[in-house]
């Protein structure tokens, strides 16, 4: 009946870049204990391999262990992607709190109207006490 008269469903807020970041770095725990799981299983057939005779059945214990290898090294390689993607996104962060500070010390600059304040403004802005032509 809603979809009949159009109601607007209420949207979800948007997620913040903190929100996100944590995600991911809770995707990047689970991919590393899925990790510290095949290290174990690789290890149980390493003592395998190492007591059995050769021969085929020992070649079979050596395929299943190159097999868990190459999905331990797949995981890694994820765990590595998730690593960058929460290093980014804890730049961008960074980089947000850092403009928001200075919209906020712009703001209370022009509420002082203050000469120090803009000077000081100024000094973090250029790196400088005064602009160039103020020399």
């Amino acid at each position: 009946m809603e979809r009949a008269f159009s109601v607007k469903k209420e949207k979800e807020p948007a997620s913040s870049v903190e929100d996100a970041s944590d995600r991911v770095t809770r995707r990047g725990d689970t991919i590393d204990e899925k990790i510290k799981k095949l290290d174990v299983e690789l290890g149980r057939y390493k003592e395998q391999i190492k007591r059995m005779r050769p021969g085929p059945a020992q070649e079979a214990k050596k395929a299943r262990a190159m097999r868990i290898l190459k999905q331990k090294r797949t995981y890694e390689g994820q765990r590595d992607m998730l690593c960058n993607e929460s290093f980014k996104l804890d730049q961008v962060a960074f980089a947000a709190e850092g403009i928001k500070n200075k919209d906020a010390q712009q703001t209370r600059c022009k509420t002082h109207n203050s000469r120090q304040c803009n000077r000081s403004f100024k000094f973090t802005l250029f790196g400088t006490c005064c602009l160039p032509h103020e020399r």
